[in-house]
């Protein structure tokens, strides 16, 4: 009795020691990453985006709202971007385009992490279905992201969910790819064999073993995913075939400024600026954390 009991009792113990070195390590992790003052700057930027996304539309105007008597306004105290051809403020314009990046972002980006993982997972775990879906994954990665994204478009449709779900399906592929290479040399492991001869089912070893192994190759292809994401969506806008035209978008602002590049430079700055400086922050703080959380990193 007291044999059995023993493995029972120390089983809390252990998931609290174990509870305890995660916390640890995500203190560890959050202490190395304020001291990298690139990563701080990129994360204090997308900060002022984010909030600048869901709290902005409280402090602006209707994006929309046209104003014949202030077209192309440099910018002043009335309207601190400047206005636009139509007298629509450039502010407003660039604070819901912000909105309707955010959210292309982080549901595409969302939407292509799970689905590329689930899909990763189970082909490092089937080779009938590695088969199979790894032709798929290269016949959509065979096209330019642009062009698919643009022909799925054209044949659904634009508007809002159509983009998400032409990204979910452009972008996973990437996802899956790098997923399951992490996936296959886990599957390998001599303690999958052990958790095998255990008894251990195939899901249990898939969520037991195999994904926590790919936590970190996830997190950084979601984060370029996202990234990704936001620039297909302002490019499909800055053609016509992405958001709706009632939908203010960062990629339709800089369409809009085209003809006006020398005489209004306000146009094509501001959107531009949001733009460029969202998809680079997010990219140097993807660069910053997956060196932290490779294990060869010594620092610290």
């Amino acid at each position: 009795m007291s044999t059995s009991a023993a493995p029972t009792s120390a089983e809390p113990v252990a998931g609290g020691v174990a509870e305890a070195a995660r916390r640890t390590g995500s203190r560890r992790l959050w202490r190395r990453l304020a001291r990298r003052k690139g990563a701080m700057i990129a994360a204090a930027f997308l900060l002022i985006v984010v909030l600048g996304a869901i709290f902005g539309p409280l402090l602006v105007g209707d994006p929309n709202a046209f104003q014949g008597t202030a077209r192309l306004q440099p910018p002043s105290a009335a309207h601190w971007f400047g206005t636009d051809n139509y007298g629509r403020d450039v502010l407003a314009q660039v604070v819901y385009g912000a909105r309707s990046s955010l959210l292309v972002g982080v549901i595409s980006g969302l939407g292509a992490t799970v689905l590329g993982t689930a899909v990763a997972l189970l082909a490092s775990m089937s080779r009938w279905f590695d088969l199979v879906v790894m032709r798929v994954v290269d016949g959509v990665m065979s096209f330019p992201i642009l062009v698919l994204a643009l022909a799925m478009v054209a044949i659904l449709g634009a508007g809002l969910v159509t983009v998400n779900i032409c990204l979910v399906i452009v972008l996973f592929p990437g996802v899956t790819r790098v997923v399951r290479s992490t996936a296959l040399v886990v599957a390998e492991l001599p303690m999958l064999d052990a958790a095998r001869a255990a008894g251990a089912g195939r899901t249990r070893i898939l969520l037991r073993y195999v994904l926590p192994a790919c936590v970190t190759p996830i997190l950084v292809q979601g984060a370029i995913v996202f990234t990704v994401a936001i620039l297909v969506e302002s490019a499909l806008s800055f053609i016509g075939a992405g958001l709706p035209p009632d939908v203010p978008s960062w990629g339709a602002s800089l369409a809009a400024s085209r003809s006006y590049l020398s005489t209004a430079w306000w146009m094509w700055a501001f959107p531009g600026a949001a733009l460029v400086g969202t998809v680079l922050a997010t990219n140097v703080l993807i660069d910053d954390v997956r060196d932290l959380l490779d294990p060869r990193m010594t620092e610290g």
